[in-house]
This record gives structure tokens, sequence and C-alpha cells, in this order.
């Protein structure tokens, strides 16, 4: 990647040096992408507000050849996910589902559906959907992407919610008719987990705060 102008989901965020952040980016054009914002820490730098955890921005970043980060050039602020910031479960939600994008989507390999799928996800939260049916959602199509979701067929353990999964094909998170079942949503972590490369913090704590 030498130029990369797209929008993107920020997936996380880690201090570099004294002034500088370190992005990872979900971008539908390259996928995850790491990036440095320069004096992203420095006072009240405009840029700032747009690494909120799964904030949608648009991006432009240039990569060099050899260069193991991008620079950020620019950043513009698209859709903010402060308004999550006063509610611990829903700003928890929102970082299970950055966790999920992070583990499961390649890095530097297109993510289309991956993307459309946290900005549902971004949108629903905003707009009121309980963080479980969202959560949810993004867990049983972040496994279908991954091509780790069974034919609904095999899915008896969970056959009382089968009504939910199928909804979950054509529907967004915030039109689906009912929630998930805490069968259903035991099974789902369960799957994730196993399938996940590493621990998920943030569903641990989800999950350890009673959601």
């Amino acid at each position: 990647m030498a130029l990369l102008d797209d929008d993107a989901l920020v997936l996380d965020s880690l201090p570099y040096g004294e002034l500088h952040l370190i992005l990872s980016l979900l971008t539908p054009s390259a996928g995850v992408v790491r990036a440095v914002l320069r004096g992203a820490r420095g006072g009240k730098h405009p840029q700032a507000a747009a690494t909120q955890l799964l904030s949608l921005i648009h991006v432009v970043a240039f990569q060099g050849r050899r260069a193991e980060l991008a620079t950020v050039r620019q950043v513009e602020l698209k859709v903010s996910s402060f308004p999550l910031a006063g509610d611990l479960e829903r700003s928890t939600a929102a970082a299970v589902v950055a966790e999920l994008l992070t583990t499961f989507c390649p890095q530097g390999e297109p993510a289309p559906r991956p993307f459309r799928l946290g900005v549902a996800a971004l949108n629903a939260l905003i707009g009121g959907s309980a963080p479980t049916t969202v959560v949810a959602y993004s867990q049983l199509w972040i496994l279908t992407l991954s091509g780790l979701m069974p034919p609904l067929e095999d899915c008896s353990e969970v056959a009382d919610d089968l009504e939910f999964l199928v909804a979950c094909r054509t529907l967004g998170p915030s039109e689906l008719p009912r929630r998930p079942s805490a069968e259903l949503m035991r099974w789902l972590d369960r799957r994730v987990r196993r399938e996940a490369d590493r621990p998920l913090r943030a569903l641990d704590f989800l999950r350890a705060s009673g959601a």
C-alpha cells in the first residue's frame, strides 16, 4: 500500500512517543492498516477526536515500500463513537465489535463486508439498539464471513433461536425482531473464543459485567 484514501473504522489506538498515536484501522480497500497519527496527543489536536474506538473516519495516509507503519496525512471524522462513552455497556459492546474485527480480519487484505458490519454495529449502538443484540449479530457475521459458521441445520443446540439467526441474514442489527437468548449468546461466545488466536478481553469484560 503506497497511498490510502478511504473510509476507516478505528479499531485501536496506542501511544507512540510523547505526542503521537499508532492507530489500527479497518478499511474496505486494504483491510486492517496500522498508521501513525503524529501530534494527536499534543494538547487539543484537531484530529484527536477522530481516534475514539470504532469511530468512522475518512483517512489519507502514505506508507513507504519498506515502512512497517503508514503515516496519516489527513483525517476527517464522519461518525463519532463518543456518544457511547457515557454508557459502560454500550462502550464495551463497541470495544467487543472492534476486538472481533481486529482478531478475524487479516491485515492488508480488502475487507468490504467486515467494514460494513462494523459500520452497521456502530450505527446500531448509537441509535439505541440493545448492546447484547449488536454483539450477537457481530459475532454471527464475523464467524460467517470467516467461513466458521456452521449451516443453520447443524445448529440444533440453539434451535429455539433460529428465528434470530435467520433474521440476521437479511436485517441489520437495529431491525431484528427479537433479542438473542442467553443460550445463544453463550453458544456464540464459545465459538468465537475457540476460533480466536488470542484472548478476547473486551468480550470477557462485557460478560463479567453481567451483559
